[in-house]
């Protein structure tokens, strides 16, 4: 049987359809299945994303580029490159260090390392608009949340 053929696409599932027990049992299933290297994700490419660029390194101080510590698969495009690193246990999620954070993240001047070659998901992502970074934008309010996925060593 062909590879395109082993291959499985999941589009247009109804969350709402599954039951919490049912949902909890396929992240269980996946996560066992990349353990495995039976089973990868691929984020979705999206030819009509507009790059977000800004640069405010008074909101990165507030933030500290929390955004470098979102998980996401990596698209096929951003794996073509064989620039971004990922992670093998999730193939092909972007990779994070112990701390949480990115690989490509300079940590002291909080700025990314590989930025002309930055993940797609990177380029696309704009937190000024994420209510789960910022509660207000425009007046530097940070949701006060916004850290509690990293380890608590931080």
């Amino acid at each position: 049987m062909s590879e395109e053929a082993n291959k499985v696409y999941l589009t247009n599932v109804d969350e709402e359809e599954l039951t919490e027990e049912q949902r909890t049992y396929m992240k269980e299933m996946i996560q066992k299945l990349m353990e495995k290297g039976i089973f990868v994700v691929y984020g979705d490419e999206d030819e009509t994303a507009e790059t977000v660029v800004f640069d405010e390194m008074g909101s990165r101080e507030l933030c500290k580029s929390i955004c470098c510590s979102f998980i996401f698969a990596l698209t096929k495009k951003d794996l073509e490159k064989g620039i971004v690193k990922w992670n093998p246990q999730k193939p092909y999620f972007i990779a994070r260090d112990e701390d949480g954070f990115c690989p490509h993240l300079d940590r002291e001047k909080l700025i990314c390392t590989i930025w002309e070659d930055r993940p797609e998901r990177c380029r696309n992502y704009d937190c000024r608009k994420d209510q789960n970074v910022w509660l207000n934008w425009e007046n530097k309010i940070l949701n006060k949340d916004v850290f509690e996925h990293l380890p608590k060593s931080i």
